[in-house]
């Protein structure tokens, strides 16, 4: 029966958590981001200023669902990221809310996220208040990356570009492996583990695992940006798989 109770109260948790992110997206698109923008003209200023909001915002959040039992979140590293970059970010993406708990750690984080974002009426106006990159990949995409790291500001890219399949790995893109070659900045890994494995691509918001779902965030050792004389996609190549094997010893390492 403490079972049971202890599952049901998860399942409204992650459902009023859900409803809440929900109305807050819909919030900030619809006013709190045009607001910003009449008061600051701007456009850099008043990315930052939204960013620097939604950490707030995604902070909330996070909150939230700890206090409701959802969720329990450590992070590893993640501190000295909040001083100001230039960073680039890699992250693994294994359950829905990772940029949800990345965001909440950082004041300004620039995130390339899927195109669908832009058609989605909840996230739509937060997105392009924010600054967000569509990830639609080539060229274009590195070099919007590299002007934004030459400006001294964090990115975040998930390489896997789409959540991870369960207890494991995608296919790593090389978008990330481009950017931090042509800009010089190393890539800086952040492995993220969920145990037991919840929100998971493919699975429903109320089919929450057995127990609270542990959260970890762990910050890995840079990976230098060095094509040691190669090309810039037999480079790319390399440091992809340095990235991938990085997330694989880590993933294995807390027995995801």
């Amino acid at each position: 029966m403490t079972d049971t109770l202890d599952r049901l109260r998860r399942i409204l948790g992650t459902g009023c958590s859900f409803l809440l992110f929900g109305v807050a997206g819909l919030l900030m698109g619809a006013v709190v981001s045009p607001l910003l923008g009449l008061r600051e003209r701007d456009p850099a200023i008043r990315e930052l200023r939204v960013q620097a909001l939604i950490q707030r915002c995604f902070a909330a959040f996070t909150g939230f669902m700890e206090w409701t039992g959802v969720i329990s979140v450590s992070a590893v590293g993640i501190g000295a990221l909040a001083e100001g970059g230039p960073h680039l970010l890699v992250a693994n993406h294994p359950t829905l809310i990772d940029v949800v708990l990345l965001g909440a750690l950082l004041p300004q984080m620039d995130c390339v996220v899927k195109r669908e974002m832009w058609s989605n009426p909840l996230m739509r106006g937060v997105v392009q208040g924010a600054g967000y990159l569509p990830n639609d990949g080539g060229e274009a995409t590195v070099q919007v990356c590299l002007h934004r790291l030459r400006a001294g500001r964090t990115v975040l890219l998930f390489p896997e570009g789409t959540r991870s399949p369960q207890g494991g790995l995608g296919r790593l893109q090389r978008g990330a492996a481009h950017v931090a070659l042509a800009s010089g900045a190393p890539l800086v890994p952040v492995t993220i583990t969920c145990r037991p494995p919840g929100l998971m691509r493919g699975q429903k918001w109320y089919d929450v695992p057995e127990r609270r779902m542990q959260l970890r965030l762990e910050r890995g050792s840079s990976i230098p940006a060095d094509a040691q004389g190669a090309s810039r996609s037999v480079a790319a190549r390399r440091l992809t798989r340095e990235l991938r094997e990085h997330f694989e010893k880590g993933i294995q390492h807390v027995g995801i």
